[in-house]
């Protein structure tokens, strides 16, 4: 039977680091352990007093500043009497500390000492959560935040808009409170309704929390299509006029934004200001996907709009409408994300040269978009990176749709031998997606997202064989115990 003593570090870590020597002995975290940094590490160092149970004060951990290593990388040295993280910049001593957090978790505050030079190979490292079909409180998406954090996951995409309830508050458009954020439980008959805005404070708090362990916070406006829940707030933004409803359903539904009403375009000019002011991070996800055109056909404003701009089909509106939303967005200083849809009817305009395209439809749009020169980041829902899919195509397994077996994900790669070198290039990482149309509670939640999400994370860190990452199955199960995080426990495939 294994001791403390007798575990190394190669066997306890997750993602596994890209070098790691072990070491004889180890070093004891306790109350008394004390912390202190270097420029430009003092906030890291409070993190780690926090995260750690230890104090500011002496040398026990010292966060060291050196130059010359890249933006993401550290060094970490554990000997019998002191822990030593150095690195450049702040996201790399975190990582250091994500390291010495990891291994103090798993070994009950023992670290066994070794040596480990390490960095990620992929810059965009993210996961989406889905609150607009479940509202999420802020402790728990704080919750996740901070174990993403820790497996070195380092992008937060917050989906906030879509047919069953809108999230983000908007000054001056006071239905977007009243009614958008809103919806009627159509399963119950005495017309009940759930869901609500995240207050700004909320927002605020989030982001503080997610900066604290270095990761960004994209926030998503969904354009054309899934807007249900914004045409029941301002039904004069569609094609029709309405009556809409924001939808107790899922699916696609018809109800789009009309592309030939200007109002709608001042509705998003402000909008979209708004979300940039409270969101600080450079980049907004525009949505894009799932658009229907039925309702452009019949809608004689679209028309007019159509042959005032030259084009010849009701899906080049698509088109049109991203490079309208896009510069929204370029004018308060952020970059456009988009589904792999805004690919479609680009034949007249094409797309903003800097819009990061996010190909969910297999690897199709990602072979697409690198081919025309757009960042990727890749989120197939073939190959493992959706979670509210089933981890085994059984009945008895929770989920929807689709399956995403641990077994795909375990050996999942963000750029497929399909692409070329150049096409690779272009790649920025990856994501898992966290829709929840089927999701009722948190624990749910961590049940579809666990041990997928660790799998994931060490993909994109430091990719493995998709079989040596299996094996690790039950350490990642570990891990989830001490988190108090509910996980799938069963059949890789």
């Amino acid at each position: 039977m294994n001791t403390h003593q007798s575990l190394r570090a190669s066997d306890l870590l997750f993602p596994v680091p890209r070098s790691i020597e072990d070491r004889e002995g180890a070093y004891r975290l306790h109350r008394t352990t004390t912390i202190a940094a270097s420029p430009p590490f003092e906030g890291v160092a409070d993190t780690a007093a926090a995260l750690l149970g230890c104090k500011r004060g002496g040398e026990d951990i010292l966060f060291k500043y050196t130059e010359g290593l890249d933006d993401e990388e550290y060094r970490l040295s554990i000997s019998k009497v002191q822990v030593v993280i150095t690195a450049t910049t702040k996201r790399g001593a975190f990582h250091g500390l994500s390291a010495v957090r990891k291994l103090a978790l798993i070994n009950d505050a023992i670290l066994p000492a070794c040596k480990i030079s390490d960095k990620p190979t992929f810059i965009w490292r993210g996961f989406m959560l889905d609150c607009c079909r479940h509202f999420f409180s802020v402790d728990f998406i704080k919750k996740l935040l901070d174990v993403a954090s820790l497996f070195g996951l380092n992008r937060f995409h917050w989906h906030l808009t879509d047919d069953q309830g809108w999230r983000i508050p908007i000054d001056g458009w006071p239905n977007i409170q009243e009614v958008a954020s809103r919806r009627t439980e159509l399963q119950y008959t005495d017309g009940r309704t759930y869901g609500r805005l995240y207050t700004k404070e909320e927002i605020a708090e989030v982001q503080a929390y997610a900066h604290d362990r270095q990761i960004i916070v994209i926030p998503e406006v969904e354009t054309p299509g899934h807007v249900s829940a914004l045409l029941a707030a301002y039904p004069e933004f569609g094609c029709t006029g309405g009556p809409y409803e924001v939808q107790d359903r899922w699916g696609i539904f018809n109800e789009v934004l009309c592309a030939g009403n200007d109002a709608m375009l001042t509705f998003f000019e402000d909008a979209i200001a708004q979300v940039a002011t409270l969101f600080s991070d450079p980049y907004i996800h525009i949505g894009g996907d799932e658009c229907p055109q039925d309702a452009w056909e019949q809608c004689p404003k679209c028309q007019a709009r159509m042959k005032n701009e030259g084009l010849t089909e009701e899906r080049q509106l698509q088109s049109w409408l991203t490079s309208r939303i896009s510069a929204m967005v370029h004018a308060n200083g952020k970059q456009p994300i988009g589904w792999d849809e805004v690919l479609d009817g680009t034949e007249a305009m094409g797309l903003p040269d800097d819009l990061i395209v996010q190909s969910w439809q297999g690897i199709r749009g990602g072979l697409e978009a690198s081919r025309r020169g757009h960042q990727v980041i890749m989120s197939p829902n073939t190959v493992g990176c959706y979670f509210d899919y089933r981890h085994l195509d059984s009945e008895e397994e929770m989920g929807n749709l689709g399956v995403s077996t641990l077994t795909q994900v375990a050996s999942f790669t963000p750029t497929p031998p399909e692409m070329d070198e150049k096409a690779k290039g272009m790649v920025l990482g990856a994501q898992g997606n966290l829709w929840t149309e089927r999701v009722l509670s948190a624990r749910q939640a961590e049940y579809l997202l666990f041990p997928r999400l660790q799998l994931l994370a060490q993909q994109l860190w430091n990719p493995q064989d998709g079989d040596d990452n299996l094996k690790r199955l039950d350490l990642l199960v570990q891990y989830c115990e001490k988190l108090d995080l509910h996980c799938y426990r069963g059949a890789a495939k």
